[in-house]
């Protein structure tokens, strides 16, 4: 009898956890979730030059280079990247780190008022 009563409670615990938006885990899984062409750094990695550093050496198991095209405040604390061969230039419209933050990329217009 007792040991119905064991399972049943551990069968409604496993059934509760499987539930939640995140998941059940015992440990934060800090892992990148990626390839050869990109991936996503977690957002149990909270600080955004830590999930940059990551994404960095990622890419250089490749021989690659980073190009970041969501950060964590756009994705809920996910940054989400590409890897690209050296000297590859970044798609039209993306922004560029010489960009000022006050233009627009090339192509986009603000609507008029």
């Amino acid at each position: 009898m007792v040991a119905w009563r064991i399972v049943f409670i551990v069968a409604a615990v496993l059934a509760a956890a499987g539930c939640t938006a995140s998941g059940f885990s015992w440990t934060s899984n800090k892992a990148i979730n990626g390839n050869n062409t990109g991936g996503i750094v977690p957002e149990a990695v909270t600080n955004e030059n830590e999930q940059m550093e990551m994404a960095r050496a990622h890419c250089a198991q490749y021989s690659k280079q980073m190009r970041v095209t969501a950060r964590p405040s756009e994705t809920s604390g996910k940054l989400i990247f590409v890897c690209e061969a050296p000297g590859t230039p970044p798609p039209p419209g993306a922004q560029t780190p010489s960009s000022e933050p006050g233009q627009l990329p090339p192509g986009v217009r603000m609507k008029k008022q």
